[in-house]
């Protein structure tokens, strides 16, 4: 390979080195006389926060209708939610269950993930009274 060949993909740039950069002031007084142009964008962008205003309005509705469809359906599934506090680890823990028998269908997190948090908070305060 020639090294020779080689050349500097772009030219260093230091601090003494960069060209004066316009602001915003003076960039829209060299771009022309004719301003009316420049402000109709402004005016748009402001008459749209009505609309934004609608459509989040809209959307909070939409959500509302979504969560009634879903409690309909958790319903007519005959599964409960039940929230609780994991007394060892005291992380929330919610259980689905099914309404008819009692019988846990799906917990998040699992049995499993609860002890292995109790375990790796077991094994951090043996290491910090190691350390002390």
């Amino acid at each position: 390979m020639d090294v020779g060949s080689l050349k500097s993909p772009a030219p260093l740039i230091t601090a003494n080195s960069r060209a004066p950069v316009a602001t915003a002031q003076q960039q829209v007084s060299l771009s022309g006389t004719d301003l009316s142009r420049e402000e109709r964008p402004v005016e748009e962008a402001g008459s749209t926060k009505g609309a934004q205003g609608e459509q989040q309005a809209a959307s909070a509705e939409e959500v509302a209708g979504a969560v009634s469809v879903i409690r309909e359906f958790v319903q007519s599934v005959k599964r409960n939610l039940d929230f609780r506090l994991d007394d060892s680890s005291g992380r929330v823990v919610v259980s689905v269950t099914d309404s008819e028998s009692g019988d846990v269908v799906r917990q998040i997190p699992s049995e499993d993930a609860l002890k292995l948090a109790e375990s790796l908070e077991e094994v951090r305060s043996l290491l910090f009274r190691a350390e002390a």
